[in-house]
C-alpha cells in the first residue's frame, strides 16, 4: 500500500472519531443577580414601629476602597439586584422613604451620613427669642426612624442561568433613638396656647456604615400637644443621639393667650447619661403662666402672633 493510499486512511479514520466524540452542549449565560433578604429589628425603646418601610436602597460598594458599584430599589423585605459575580462588596442597606431625613455622599460608603433639615423660619418664629439668642446655632427637624443594614466582606461568585441563585441576608436597625420628656408641671395651664422647644446638645447626624454621630452639633425643635389639665406636658421626640461633650439644655417655649411668650431653660445633661428608659422628668414647680391682662389677638394655637417676650431666669432643681 502506498503512503498515499495510508495517509487516507489515516485521516479518515481521525475524522470518524473526532466525529462520533462530538455533542452539542447548549450555550450558558452569565447571570449577575443576587437576591437581597432583609430583617429588622423593630425592638425599639419608646417606640412601636407601625408598619414596614416602603423602600430600601441596597448598595453594593467595593469592599475595600468604599467606592460605589452598583445600586437597587427594593420592597422592605428585599428583592433582587444585579452586581458584577467574582467581586467582594460591603452591602449597605437603608429604607429611601423618610419624610425627614436626608443623605450626604450617598456614593461613597465611608462618607455617606444621615441628617436632617434646618427649620425654616416660620418655624422659628414660634421660638422667637429662643432662636435668635444664639446666632450660630443649629435648629434642625427631629429625624425619622432610619433602618440601615450592613453587611461587609460579601462575596458573589459567578454563576449561570438556570443555577441557584445567590442570597445576602441582611438585617437591620433602626440608627435613631426616641426619648420622652416629662415636665410636672406648667401652673396656669388655662391660659397657655402652645408649648413648643428646642433641646440643644445633640448629634446632627450619623453615619450609615458604622452608625457613629458624625460630631456636628444641632438643637432639635420639638412641639407637643400632649398637655392635660392638672399641667402635665408629654414631649416624645427623636435624635441621632446625645453629644457627651455638649450640655443637653432643655428650653421650654410656652405662648398664653394672648401671644406673649416666655421661656423656661432645664439643664438634663445628666439625665442623657446611662438612661436605658430614655426619660428625661423635670420637675419643677417654677413654670407658672399668669391670666393676661387682655385677650389680645394673638391666634393662641400653634401659629400665634407674639410680639412681646419674657425671659424667665431662675434656679430649678430637677
Amino acid at each position: 500500500m502506498s503512503r498515499r493510499a495510508i495517509g487516507l486512511m489515516a485521516a479518515a479514520c481521525m475524522a470518524a472519531v473526532l466525529l462520533g466524540g462530538c455533542k452539542r452542549r447548549p450555550l450558558t449565560t452569565q447571570d449577575n443577580n443576587v437576591i437581597v433578604s432583609i430583617d429588622f429589628d423593630y425592638d425599639i425603646v419608646n417606640y412601636t414601629v407601625p408598619a414596614d418601610p416602603e423602600m430600601m436602597r441596597v448598595v453594593f460598594f467595593n469592599d475595600d476602597e468604599g467606592d460605589f458599584s452598583s445600586h437597587a430599589f427594593t420592597p422592605a423585605r428585599g428583592g433582587y439586584a444585579s452586581v458584577m459575580p467574582m467581586e467582594t462588596y460591603h452591602v449597605m442597606a437603608y429604607n429611601f422613604d423618610t419624610e425627614s431625613v436626608v443623605w450626604d455622599n450617598e456614593y461613597n460608603r465611608d462618607g455617606i451620613t444621615a441628617s436632617t433639615n434646618e427649620i425654616p423660619e416660620n418655624y422659628r418664629s414660634r421660638l422667637k427669642s429662643r432662636a435668635t439668642r444664639y446666632d450660630d446655632e443649629l435648629i434642625v427637624f427631629e429625624p425619622d426612624h432610619h433602618f440601615v443594614a450592613n453587611e461587609p466582606q460579601t462575596y458573589v461568585p459567578i454563576r449561570s442561568v438556570g443555577s441557584a441563585p445567590v442570597t445576602i441576608e441582611m438585617k437591620a436597625s433602626t440608627i435613631v433613638e426616641t426619648w420622652k420628656l416629662y415636665i410636672d408641671r406648667i401652673q396656669g395651664m388655662e391660659y397657655v396656647a402652645s408649648v413648643a422647644g428646642v433641646i440643644s446638645g445633640l448629634a446632627r447626624a450619623k453615619t450609615l456604615a458604622d452608625g457613629e454621630k458624625t460630631g456636628e452639633t444641632a438643637s432639635v425643635f420639638f412641639e407637643t400637644l400632649s398637655m392635660d389639665s392638672d399641667g402635665k406636658v408629654e414631649v416624645v421626640f427623636n435624635t441621632f443621639g446625645y453629644l457627651p461633650a455638649q450640655r443637653q439644655i432643655v428650653t421650654l417655649v410656652v405662648t398664653d393667650l394672648s401671644g406673649e411668650g416666655f421661656e423656661f431653660d432645664f439643664d438634663v445633661s445628666d439625665q442623657f447619661v446611662n438612661n436605658p428608659e430614655q426619660i428625661i422628668r423635670i420637675n419643677t414647680d417654677k413654670v407658672i403662666i399668669d391670666e393676661p391682662d387682655t385677650p389680645g389677638d394673638g391666634g393662641g394655637g400653634l401659629s400665634p402672633d407674639i410680639d412681646d417676650w419674657e425671659d424667665i431666669e431662675a434656679d430649678i432643681e430637677i
